[in-house]
């Protein structure tokens, strides 16, 4: 039984001091601050720069198509490699290969090559990040880690709101290749400070070849109890927030009219909820685990059907805000279940399924919502989008309740 400190800040602040005192964490957490400073510059630049050498949105859909593909794609690939080798040496293989990809449209800036490297960076990421997700309980105590999970997510949101700006400048300034070569900087120092890791072995004692990774974790799936709910969430969250996400601009613009400053100001209500959000991690840590993930789920749902209903910007600005903070924290609580109610031996796996789970509901959302926010209209989109959350969230009660071990 762990003891409860007599303030839940001191306790968190006491957590996020024992994570940062893992020098092996210390360093998996530099690196994931400089190689997502690369992604958010590229994520910024790259649709700016096809859109400038294309005057086409659908160049732009094109490119974002390219990645979602990469990912899902790369998912399915994982599989045969993220539990079969060992952790350091794929990590910084991997890195090194997206600084490989990233480079080329620094020198090919063009826009094949921005749907290529797109892909390839895709491919690269869906077994980056499991592997990345499914080694943090390896380096750090249990005690731990729910402070270096939101160590993790607090580090991506800061640096966007720093690094979007900058990147959006140098563009419209004609330097989108420096940003391409930051990019591809930005791997090459995450997997240097990752050749500092501790050996960290390969899982699976005796591994399967790599084409039965899949069907191995397929047949696990029963085995481990919060996998299939966990999996119907991902699925229904997938298919409501691919479209709202992506169609919050239209909500923003013709429902409640606002310019490109207002919407500028609703994102940023998003990210500066999300940076709060990790300091509900004292609160988290005293919930039961599925009640913090399922509540997750039905917030923003809630948060949607508000956003469809109600007709003030600062009202969807405080909304906005709010899902913030509940994303973030909901997703501090999603990775330590997952951490720790997946066994080692499949654990990586186990990401880059539910990783492959959420972006092929995501851009199959995405693909639906433009023909019905046309049909039904933007404001009913986002209260059925809502409405799907809370499903998600239902499921999670139900499945998750009796399946997750009770937090001690």
């Amino acid at each position: 039984m762990r003891p409860e400190s007599s303030h839940p800040l001191r306790s968190a602040l006491a957590d996020y001091r024992l994570a940062l005192g893992s020098r092996a964490y210390r360093r998996l957490w530099l690196a994931a601050v400089i190689s997502r400073t690369g992604d958010t510059l590229n994520f910024t630049a790259l649709p700016l720069f096809v859109l400038g050498l294309t005057r086409s949105p659908a160049a732009v859909g094109t490119a974002v198509f390219a990645e979602g593909t990469g990912l899902i794609v790369g998912g399915i690939l994982a599989q045969s490699i993220v539990d079969r080798l060992p952790a350091r040496t794929l990590l910084v293989a991997l890195d090194l290969l997206r600084a490989a990809a990233a480079i080329l449209l620094a020198i090919f800036p063009t826009f094949p090559m921005a749907v290529a490297v797109s892909l390839l960076l895709g491919l690269g990421t869906a077994s980056f990040s499991p592997l990345s997700n499914a080694v943090v309980p390896r380096l750090v105590s249990d005690r731990a880690l729910v402070a270096a999970n939101g160590l993790q997510w607090t580090a991506g949101v800061l640096l966007q709101l720093v690094a979007a700006p900058v990147a959006g400048l140098l563009v419209t300034a004609g330097d989108a290749r420096l940003v391409f070569a930051l990019n591809a900087a930005s791997f090459i120092a995450s997997g240097l400070v990752l050749l500092g890791l501790p050996y960290l072995p390969r899982v699976q004692e005796k591994p399967a070849i790599a084409w039965q990774q899949l069907p191995d974790l397929l047949a696990a799936i029963p085995r481990v109890p919060v996998l299939p709910p966990l999996l119907a969430m991902q699925a229904l969250a997938a298919l409501a927030v691919g479209a709202t996400s992506a169609l919050l601009v239209v909500l923003a613009r013709d429902a409640y009219g606002l310019n490109g400053t207002g919407y500028g100001l609703w994102l940023s209500a998003i990210a500066a909820g999300a940076l709060v959000g990790p300091l509900l991690v004292p609160l988290l840590a005293r919930l039961a685990a599925y009640q913090a993930v399922a509540g997750a789920y039905v917030i923003r749902g809630l948060g949607d059907i508000g956003l469809g209903l109600v007709n003030s910007g600062v009202g969807g600005a405080i909304l906005l805000g709010l899902y913030g903070v509940n994303t973030s924290s909901g997703m501090v609580a999603f990775q330590t279940m997952v951490q720790r109610e997946v066994p080692a031996s499949v654990r990586g796996r186990a990401f880059a399924l539910l990783d492959v789970v959420w972006q092929t509901g995501r851009l199959a959302s995405i693909a639906v919502g433009a023909a019905l926010a046309a049909t039904i209209g933007i404001r009913p989109l986002f209260v059925l989008g809502g409405a799907l959350l809370i499903l998600a969230g239902v499921v999670g009660f139900a499945g998750l309740s009796q399946r997750s071990h009770p937090k001690s």
